[in-house]
């Protein structure tokens, strides 16, 4: 099963070579070139020839053309991510910023905005905090008006908040919510911020979070659909919490299936279907066998799609190392026992300092 969903996942996840834009909105422009890209608008050649320009807020990512050989570096390096190998990718962002070829090319001026913030998202990845402060400095410093320049406060402030800084984080979001006003960015990352702060927010109990979530949900649901999935991932995350599975599990279905969502909320909403199905199969001890089976079996899969597909989900990842595992195991055949031991190999391999690696460790008797 797991060498078979990987497969899969993988062909679904390559990357076209052709320029694109993908839209808040779930849709996907194909256009013949991006000509430039900033916080405020994406401006392009359409298919036809003509000139047309999207405001930033509506641009969830932009997929250059990447067919010229000058960039086989820079995709060698998209490769590598979407591969996994974040330390390999990192170095070859670096030898693509010494590329002059490239940077003092004014038809390839886009590449040190997307090299500066994949490097990033590498350092992200491997939880390197400092690194990712340093990239995204030098980032808002070499290219001011970048198109990343919120992405990369985010980045910021979310890996402050995963490595329990969470003053600098809200710091961060703080300055964020600033930069909308002084410098015009869109109001999508006052709202983002706005969310990031309530996160940091652990006051309160569930009822209380749940209330404080689904009203920013609300608020952001016709505007800022990405942000309002973000909020109703954590209502779902709550939900399950406080052992309501199936209501968290209409959650999260929900933001699947709008398409609304960016990878990171997906990430968040696969994992929070693995752990429905999870919990649920735990708490069916004395249930039917087969149907407990099932359960364990759906939630593996939702956790080995995280695996396979967000792999730069660093604070989910590991996590889904650990609970993958757990339900292989619990299905009690050599054929998932056998998958099961190659996951907890590899969350040793990948992850040997984190927290999950340690539980997983110490509750199946590892070294």
């Amino acid at each position: 099963m797991f060498a078979a969903l990987t497969a899969t996942l993988l062909l679904a996840a390559a990357a076209p070579q052709e320029a694109e834009l993908e839209l808040t909105n779930g849709k996907v422009l194909t256009v013949r070139a991006i000509k430039s890209e900033s916080y405020q608008e994406v401006v392009y050649t359409t298919q036809s020839g003509g000139e047309s320009r999207r405001d930033a807020s509506e641009v969830l990512e932009v997929r250059h053309d990447l067919s010229s050989k000058l960039l086989d570096e820079y995709a060698a390096a998209i490769e590598a991510m979407d591969t996994g190998n974040f330390p390999k990718a990192s170095a070859i962002l670096d030898a693509v910023l010494q590329d002059d070829r490239l940077m003092e090319r004014s038809r390839y001026e886009w590449v040190k905005q997307h090299t500066l913030f994949r490097k990033a998202r590498c350092q992200f990845a491997m939880a390197n905090a400092a690194g990712v402060s340093a990239t995204v400095d030098q980032l808002l410093a070499d290219v001011p008006e970048t198109f990343f320049y919120a992405q990369a406060m985010m980045l910021k402030a979310q890996i402050l908040a995963i490595s329990g800084s969470d003053s600098a984080a809200k710091g961060v979001f703080n300055q964020l919510n600033a930069d909308v006003e002084s410098k015009g960015l869109p109001e999508r990352w006052s709202r983002e911020a706005e969310l990031g702060l309530a996160l940091l927010d652990k006051g309160g109990d569930a009822k209380a979070r749940e209330r404080k979530l689904a009203g920013l949900a609300e608020k952001n649901a016709d505007k800022f659909p990405t942000v309002a999935s973000r909020a109703n991932v954590e209502i779902g995350n709550v939900m399950v919490e406080a052992s309501d599975y199936d209501k968290a599990q209409l959650f999260f279905e929900r933001i699947v299936k709008a398409g609304q969502a960016d990878s990171a909320t997906l990430a968040a909403a696969y994992s929070g279907l693995g752990d429905c199905f999870y919990f649920r199969s735990i708490a069916m001890e004395d249930g039917d066998k087969e149907e407990r089976k099932s359960q364990f079996q759906r939630a593996a899969l939702h956790h080995l799609r995280v695996i396979t597909m967000y792999k730069d989900a660093v604070q989910l990842v590991p996590r889904s190392h650990y609970f993958a595992a757990q339900a292989l195991r619990q299905m009690n055949s050599s054929e998932t026992s056998t998958q099961a031991n190659q996951l907890a190999s590899r969350l040793k391999r990948a992850y040997p300092q984190s927290a999950w690696w340690e539980r997983l460790k110490r509750e199946w008797n590892l070294r």
